[in-house]
């Protein structure tokens, strides 16, 4: 680290004397920003310090090429260097997502589907409203949609859970009762019918069944799993979790319309700031896409793709697959890259507490643990992830669920890594991280993730949706603490990143809404939960940045603005160090730039520097087309 620093002062210094001879010899920039609050974030340590605050940055092709004072880098510029006065706007590096699920959360952003979808290629409607209002419209929808379709014709008809995302509750419970598969069934006997829930969720009819089944032939019996993707009842129930991946990524979007449809996802969430997702991908249509839009330079974000297939843990019982995916990861593009696996499901709340009340348990032992030794399940999901990992493969994209999952997931690493030949320097080089942190980590398996050389995801949404508020009642103040505990980690010296993981583009959330549950810990209520566990914007600010770029074990290239790293930064319109609290998450960005591109620019900004306005949020008429 102290190296890094040392070279790239030597590198602007060489800069700064050569001045604008040096510009000339060499290759002048093509675009400086100057009369700017550039937060570098150059210190990548855990900590609350941001490092260095510049005037100026100047850019070259992809690339950051010098940061400094307004003099040090004007001096740079040449003939053709456009420089942008920042008239005294902050510089942030381009944020990231460490786990979201855009492939999942591009299909129900009205924004995007109204653009790429006619009615000539299928039936696409959405419903934003409360859970009675839902009751009463939603036969008038189906309806009009089933009188639109052409027979054989798709019908997707998305139920959010609107503008606050606080409608989940009351939604949710309608699927399989007053949405159900016998009334898709008997009003659409001519036509496929998925209804897609505005998070997870969805009820699809006989028809769509079939059409999936006949896509995925024999092999359809392999993915039959009481789990996921497809439930063994689901002929008779139409109801699953999150197995509309596979008629929507796979059967209903023809491949050129799923590209376009993810491609203007990518660029929808630069609007929020993000230059960088993380993601496990979970299908062959989903990776093909952003394989496509990788090669034909049409990525607006970068992207760290994780292989998640619980549904075949036969796959990882086999030695030389183990061994061939484990020596993909870390390869890819600068744009999309494998960051690791997550080879067994571990969403479970299983908890060493014991609950303020019997049904509590009750409902976590009909959950499950993941890796409960003590059940065939898990026995066999502690098996593919200890052939995993001591096949030298990286944990990555988990869903992790409460502390006592996390007590098995740490032993099968130790063991694991000991059994693969691995020494302690090798462990923590493989830097493996779980997600979420819903109810974990304890604070005595902090000292083990330190050890180990692990990180965490954290999405705090959790907090802001309710769901911590509803650990806090079923498993007291002692769990609530250990609800993303970002402080207890922060303090041990364990990097934690951002995690979305929600469907913000549809809802008046955004980016800085994440940060600013993470600094105040209130829902959308305003309960504040465990607010021991509170951590300051500067902390989150790092989690969104640097510690993102470890988990996507690309720090060297990306999450802070130094010399010789991606030009990846967001110009925002105020101070997020500085505003009152209440106001960050009314912060807009008004410009992304992602390795030296600008792909996000709000009107008022673009007249400003003389630029045409672009990016999906400002083109499709969200709410950046008139800032």
């Amino acid at each position: 680290m102290k190296t890094q620093r040392l070279l790239q002062i030597v590198v602007l210094g060489l800069l700064i004397v050569g001045g604008s001879k040096f510009a000339s010899a060499q290759q002048a920039p093509d675009i400086i920003f100057y009369n700017g609050k550039i937060v570098t974030i150059d210190d990548h340590e855990v900590n609350s310090n941001l490092g260095t605050i510049a005037q100026a940055i100047a850019i070259k092709g992809p690339m950051i090429m010098a940061v400094g004072t307004n003099s040090q880098i004007r001096a740079l510029a040449g003939a053709g260097t456009k420089q942008i006065d920042l008239k005294g706007r902050e510089v942030l590096p381009g944020m990231g997502g460490t786990h979201d699920h855009p492939m999942d959360w591009d299909v129900i952003n009205p924004y995007i589907i109204k653009k790429v979808i006619t009615d000539d290629m299928h039936i696409e409607r959405f419903l934003n409203v409360p859970a009675d209002e839902v009751i009463k419209e939603f036969p008038r929808v189906l309806d009009e949609a089933v009188q639109k379709a052409k027979p054989g014709e798709w019908i997707r008809i998305n139920v959010l859970f609107g503008k606050q995302f606080n409608l989940g509750e009351q939604i949710m419970p309608l699927f399989g009762r007053q949405i159900n598969k016998q009334i898709l069934d008997l009003a659409a006997p001519n036509n496929p019918v998925e209804v897609k829930g505005g998070f997870t969720g969805m009820v699809i009819n006989q028809k769509g069944i079939d059409l999936v089944k006949k896509y995925y032939g024999d092999e359809m019996v392999k993915f039959v799993d009481p789990e996921m993707p497809f439930p063994q009842d689901i002929d008779k129930t139409g109801v699953c979790g999150t197995c509309y991946r596979y008629p929507e990524q796979d059967v209903i979007f023809p491949p050129e319309v799923l590209r376009e449809v993810y491609r203007l996802g990518m660029s929808w969430m630069t609007g929020y700031g993000m230059t960088f997702n993380g993601s496990s991908l979970y299908t062959a249509g989903a990776l093909t896409a952003y394989n496509y839009l990788d090669h034909h330079a049409q990525m607006t974000q970068r992207f760290a793709w994780d292989w998640y297939w619980p549904p075949r843990k036969d796959f990882f019982l086999d030695p030389y697959f183990t061994a061939a995916i484990s020596g993909m990861v870390g390869r890819g593009s600068d744009y999309l890259w494998m960051n690791g696996s997550t080879p067994a499901l571990n969403a479970r709340a299983c908890s060493t507490l014991p609950g303020t009340s019997p049904e509590v348990k009750e409902r976590e032992k009909r959950g499950g643990c993941a890796y409960d030794p003590n059940t065939p399940e898990g026995r066999l999901n502690r098996q593919v992830l200890y052939n995993w990992i001591k096949a030298g493969g990286r944990l990555a994209g988990d869903h992790t669920g409460g502390d006592l999952d996390v007590d098995y997931t740490l032993d099968i690493i130790e063991q694991a890594s000991k059994d693969g030949g691995l020494t302690a320097a090798d462990i923590q080089a493989k830097r493996n991280v779980y997600d979420h942190m819903h109810m974990s980590p304890r604070p005595d398996q902090i000292p083990r993730l330190k050890k180990l050389g692990m990180m965490t995801g954290g999405y705090n949404l959790e907090i802001y949706e309710g769901a911590a508020y509803q650990i806090l009642k079923d498993y007291g103040e002692q769990a609530a603490s250990w609800v993303q505990p970002r402080k207890s980690l922060i303090a041990a010296g364990v990097r934690n990143s951002i995690e979305i993981d929600r469907p913000i583009g549809y809802t008046d959330l955004n980016y800085f809404t994440v940060l600013y549950t993470g600094i105040t810990r209130k829902d959308y209520m305003g309960r504040i939960i465990a607010p021991s566990e509170a951590v300051d914007r500067q902390a989150m600010l790092k989690a969104a940045t640097i510690w993102g770029g470890y988990y996507a074990m690309r720090e060297d290239k990306m999450g802070s603005l130094e010399p010789a790293k991606f030009a990846d930064l967001v110009v925002l319109d105020k101070d997020y160090l500085t505003v009152p609290v209440d106001d960050i998450p009314k912060l807009r960005v008004l410009m992304t730039m992602t390795g030296g591109k600008i792909v996000h620019l709000v009107p008022s900004l673009a007249r400003e520097i003389g630029m045409q306005p672009t990016g999906a949020q400002v083109e499709l008429g969200g709410a950046a087309a008139q800032w």
